[in-house]
This record gives C-alpha cells, sequence and structure tokens, in this order.
C-alpha cells in the first residue's frame, strides 16, 4: 500500500505539470489584445479573369495633380424662372368647347390650345381659339371639355423650361461668400450621375424672418427639359481655388474613416489589382486629396471596385507568379505558419492522458485491495492480544496454569 501511494503521487505530479504546460503552450503568441501586434495582417494583389473584369464593369482613371476647390455646399431644388411661366385665359365668358392639349404636353408658339363658345347670342354663337404665347410645356390646366369660363379664370398655364433655376437658402455667414455670375456645380437626385452648371443670377430682395436665411437663384440651361419645377437639389457653390495636390474622384475611396482605401491596377498586368491603405485630405464636390498611398499616374478603379472587394482570386499562372503573389498563396502561407507551431516529440496532452489513465488504474487497485482486506485478515490474532500473552503473569493475578492441581478428595484451604 505504502508503494501505490507513492506511485500515485508521483503520477499526480506528472499530471499537474503536464496541464499547466498545456496552458502555457495553448496561450503562445497570445499575449497582446487584438490589434497590438506588430505583424501586418496578410493581403496582397486579387488576379481575376477577363470574363469577371467584364461582368464587373470595371473602370479606372489615372491619379492626377489637380487643383481642388473651396466650395459652400447648399441644399436646394429646382424652380421655374418666373418671366418663363405663361397663363391662358379667357377674354369671355362661355364655355369649353374643345380641349387640345393634356398637361405634360409640349406646345409651340401659336399653337390652338382651347376652343370656347361664347355666351352671346348667335346661331350659331360665336367661338374664340386661344393660342398658346411662347414655346413651353402645359404644366396647370384648370378646364375639362364643357366646362364654364369666365375672363378672370386661367384655363392653362405654360412654362418654358429651357432654362430653369436652382433655389436655395444661404444662412446669414454665407451670404458674404456668394455673388453674382458665381459658378455652380448643381447635382440633382433624378440624375445622380451626372452634373449640371450654372451661374448666380439672383438674391432674394429679404432674408426670412424665420428661418433667418437668403434665397439665391442659379440659373441652369435645359435645352434638352430633362430638368422640371420640384426636384431636390444640391448646390455647390464655388468660392475660390485651393492648392493642388494628388487627387483622385470620391468614388474610387472605400472602407470608413481611418480605414480607407483604394484598388491599384497592376502596371504589368491589367487583370491584377491590389488593395491600398490610404490617407486622405482635403475634398470637394467631385475629388478627394490622397496624402498617402497612391502616386500620379497610378490607375485606381472608380467603377465595380465595391464588387471587386469580395471577388475570389483566381490562380496566377507560374509567369504571372514572377510579377505577383496571389491572395491564395497568401492564404497558403498564412495556413502553414499557423499548423507549423507545433514541434516534433510528445506534445504535454500526451503526458495528460498517460497520467490521467494511471491515476484511474491506481485507483482501482486500491480499492479493489481494500475491498478485499477484512475476509484475509479474521484469522489473524490482534496486536495487543498478541503482546499480552508473551508478557509474564504478576502476583496480583496469577497465570492460570501456575495454578495448582487440587484433588477432589482433598478440600481446598
Amino acid at each position: 500500500m505504502k508503494y501505490c501511494r507513492f506511485a500515485k503521487s508521483i503520477l499526480y505530479v506528472i499530471f499537474y505539470s503536464s496541464l499547466i504546460a498545456t496552458g502555457v503552450r495553448a496561450h503562445e503568441g497570445h499575449s497582446e489584445a487584438p490589434g497590438e501586434s506588430d505583424e501586418a495582417p496578410v493581403s496582397g494583389p486579387i488576379a481575376i479573369s477577363a470574363e469577371a473584369k467584364e461582368n464587373l464593369g470595371l473602370t479606372t482613371v489615372p491619379v492626377e495633380v489637380r487643383t481642388l476647390e473651396n466650395i459652400l455646399t447648399v441644399i436646394g431644388q429646382t424652380v421655374a424662372i418666373p418671366n418663363r411661366i405663361a397663363a391662358v385665359s379667357s377674354r369671355i365668358s362661355g364655355r369649353v368647347t374643345e380641349l387640345m392639349v393634356t398637361e405634360g404636353e409640349s406646345v409651340e408658339k401659336g399653337q390652338i390650345l382651347v376652343e370656347v363658345e361664347s355666351r352671346q347670342p348667335g346661331d350659331p354663337p360665336p367661338r374664340v381659339y386661344y393660342r398658346a404665347p411662347m414655346d413651353g410645356i402645359v404644366i396647370e390646366r384648370h378646364i375639362v371639355l364643357g366646362d364654364t369660363v369666365e375672363p378672370d379664370k386661367h384655363l392653362l398655364e405654360l412654362v418654358d423650361l429651357s432654362a430653369i433655376y436652382a433655389e436655395g437658402r444661404l444662412y446669414e455667414g454665407q451670404i458674404a461668400s456668394v455673388k453674382l455670375a458665381q459658378a455652380v456645380r448643381v447635382y440633382v437626385e433624378s440624375y445622380p450621375d451626372e452634373i449640371f452648371f450654372g451661374r448666380v443670377e439672383r438674391f432674394s430682395g429679404r432674408l426670412d424672418p424665420e428661418s433667418r436665411t437668403l434665397k439665391v437663384w442659379v440659373r441652369i440651361e435645359n435645352l434638352d427639359g430633362r430638368l422640371r419645377p420640384g426636384m431636390r437639389c444640391q448646390l455647390y457653390v464655388i468660392i475660390n481655388q485651393g492648392d493642388a495636390v494628388i487627387a483622385v474622384p470620391h468614388s474610387a475611396v472605400l472602407g470608413e474613416a481611418g480605414s480607407l482605401f483604394v484598388f491599384v491596377q497592376s502596371e504589368d498586368d491589367e487583370l491584377v489589382y491590389e488593395k491600398r491603405q490610404v490617407v486622405t485630405g482635403m475634398k470637394d464636390d467631385r475629388f478627394l486629396e490622397i496624402i498617402e498611398g497612391v502616386y500620379p499616374g497610378e490607375q485606381v478603379v472608380t467603377v465595380g471596385n465595391y464588387q471587386l472587394q469580395y471577388v475570389t482570386p483566381r490562380k496566377l499562372d507560374a509567369d504571372e507568379e514572377e510579377h505577383t503573389l496571389p491572395d491564395t498563396t497568401l492564404y497558403a502561407d498564412a495556413t502553414a505558419k499557423g499548423l507549423g507551431n507545433e514541434e516534433s516529440g510528445f506534445s504535454p496532452l500526451f503526458w495528460v492522458g498517460i497520467a490521467g489513465v494511471s491515476l484511474l488504474f491506481l485507483n482501482a487497485v486500491m480499492l479493489f485491495t481494500r475491498r478485499r482486506r477484512p475476509a484475509s485478515v479474521a484469522n489473524v490474532p490482534h496486536k495487543e492480544s498478541r503482546d499480552q500473552s508473551d508478557e509474564e503473569p504478576t502476583d496480583a493475578q496469577p497465570s492460570q496454569t501456575e495454578t495448582p492441581a487440587v484433588s477432589k478428595s482433598e478440600p481446598v484451604k
């Protein structure tokens, strides 16, 4: 039993030592919090096929040194130019007998729009025709066939949309920066990919007493008639020219603040793109300054770059690998590094298993031995009784063996 207890103690030492070693081994390389490691994250060029490039519709533009503009942003909407609005009204009382146009229809100057039958007696009653006073579009129609009309009632309203206003509101602190004939770029929500150019034409006569703003109107040429009154827009008033900087279009930059990046096309292969982190600076409504990350002349992706970040890169050929390394190879290297930390030989987990099995075996043996002990030692005299039998009898308690024999015929005295 003493040997079993000693072996059990040794196994406990091995077991707990192995556990401690396993814990230390498992946490190697994790002593730093995420993001504190000096090693840069694995990254590299993305290589795609020609078909994938076509499907994504990738478009690139060169990085250029350009002058950014100091701009003032104003929120507004499009409105018709007041002196290009016309009303068609009747000079007599009568009834609409014929209506030749509908709302939204384009008309030319002199075109017949409405026929009105007069209330004056006659057989038949006299009829009057009303024509378009100018070229334009019917924006309001206040009558239907058979309506009665009066001289004070507008029948139709026309507007000439060959030019239109973008109306904005300037706060008091912005008024001094905006002047007549100042150049303005206008972005309309209905046409997000287009820029409309105009100039400041006039200001309101007074500030709005509630909002403390001053209305400003920017004239935009609209020969194709796409802009209609009531469209929401943003006005970028060009205040002055800034410094010459390295700049790219806004659409080339992806990511969030502190983690912005662009995709740069390889100079050796137009199917290979590198994701680069960039640091940005000043900006206007079209371009963004790049302080660090790209150089003039490099091609950056402006269309399709959002989808490009989710493309699975293809495996490069042997010749292509001399110029660039695909993500698949980088991933394989990273995986190999992660799996190559194990050293040859037995790991601490192996010794934990051995010690655990041995402890279970020893406990089983000791338990079996304790259950068999009472039956095997039942006939063995107790140590104390054996000691008493070996002692000499005393005078006060003579031993039974020394008692003299007494004859049955002789009385004991």
